[in-house]
């Protein structure tokens, strides 16, 4: 396996919480479990360490990244100017089906519980509501801060608060759509995005070193 691979793999797993953060990545492990040499998991975890996704500790192992709140606040608050600009170019021509598609993925993020489904249905969701922008260039770099924020998923346990205001906020989000009321939209969007995935990005994780 190449070292573009592994990192990939890494990268989804860091991405999806199954690699929690504090984790310490070992290379002798990590070559062990894909079969290859040190050389190709040091470049992988070099790749991790430049995309910030992994942080070199004191004593000079490498650790999964830790967002601290501060950096959580600011990925939202990014997340929230980019969203609501597509959510805004989109909703003109935003398609009945188009709504009707998100409902439905909305119903099933509700009764969903297995985080990688939970990723794969949230961003179904949201691009679908921004199917009708065109600016691809704003919708790469909204998937790209989307790919940085997936871990806040990890965080939504049955029956929690912010799971509730999750699944709740995103139907008033299509109900404003549906009634081309971009305000109102923009409005619930920007509170789904700066509060309640804040606080789940923002979640104290241990270190399990």
């Amino acid at each position: 396996m190449d070292p573009k691979s592994i990192f990939s793999e890494l990268q989804d797993e860091i991405e999806s919480g199954e690699l929690a953060p504090g984790v310490v990545l070992k290379q002798e492990l990590i070559a062990e479990r894909f079969g290859v040499s040190r050389q190709p998991v040091r470049q992988a975890l070099d790749r991790l360490l430049g995309s910030g996704l992994v942080v070199r500790r004191p004593d000079r192992s490498l650790a999964v990244a830790i967002l601290s709140e501060r950096e959580s606040a600011e990925l939202c608050d990014l997340r929230a100017i980019l969203e609501v600009a597509a959510l805004e170019q989109s909703l003109p021509s935003l398609s009945l089906s188009a709504l009707r598609k998100a409902e439905r993925l909305n119903d099933e993020l509700s009764s969903e519980y297995d985080p990688l489904q939970i990723l794969e249905l949230d961003q179904q969701f949201h691009l679908t509501l921004y199917s009708g922008c065109e600016n691809t260039r704003l919708l790469r770099t909204i998937t790209t801060l989307r790919r940085e924020s997936r871990r806040s998923t990890m965080h939504q346990q049955p029956g929690a608060e912010e799971r509730i205001n999750f699944f709740e906020e995103h139907a008033a989000i299509v109900a404003a759509c549906a009634k081309r009321d971009f305000e109102a939209a923009a409005q619930h969007l920007r509170r789904h995005l700066t509060q309640t995935t804040a606080r789940l990005l923002s979640k104290p994780t241990k270190d399990r070193s």
